[in-house]
């Protein structure tokens, strides 16, 4: 049996940590809490799983929708339809439903040089990336499983600021 003051405690804390498959203990030792995965996440958002690298098991997501996504293994890049897309080893930024803003580790190759994406929203059937202030709309349906990443050098690189 947990106290009151263990349970307030619990309770007012301002960040909740998941960890990919970690069970972490709530105010019952016999309701294991089973945090959401990232992918499960993405859907509660309403934002499409191939945002993400498939490296992508942890986070911290805070009260207030900011959040931090680490890679396993570090960054890495990923290569699509002739488009290079570059990840550091933590992305960060602010989630809601449908979006994300003041998105940070994450760039995309244009031409030859390297850009930070900030923001991506999910809405009508499409897939809107923010490249500071300009935007690219895709189709959704291309966005359905999680990229694998390539890791190395040049990826790595990409993605430090």
């Amino acid at each position: 049996m947990v106290s009151a003051a263990a349970a307030a405690a619990a309770a007012a804390s301002t960040f909740l940590l998941f960890v990919a498959g970690l069970a972490v203990p709530t105010a019952s030792a016999a309701d294991p809490y089973d945090p959401p995965t990232v992918p499960e996440l993405m859907d509660r958002f309403g934002l499409p799983r191939a945002l993400l690298p498939d490296t992508v098991r942890r986070y911290l997501l805070h009260d207030d929708g900011s959040f931090q996504l680490f890679l396993d293994g570090g960054g890495c890049g990923v290569e699509a339809g002739g488009s290079g897309t570059g990840y550091g080893i933590k992305l960060s930024g602010a989630v809601a439903p449908g979006r994300v803003t003041g998105l940070e580790g994450v760039r995309v190759r244009v031409l030859f040089a390297w850009v930070p994406v900030t923001g991506v929203e999910a809405a009508g059937g499409e897939v809107t990336v923010r490249i500071g202030p300009l935007k690219k709309s895709f189709p959704a349906v291309g966005f359905k499983s999680s990229p694998r990443c390539i890791a190395g050098a040049a990826a790595a690189t990409a993605t430090d600021s």
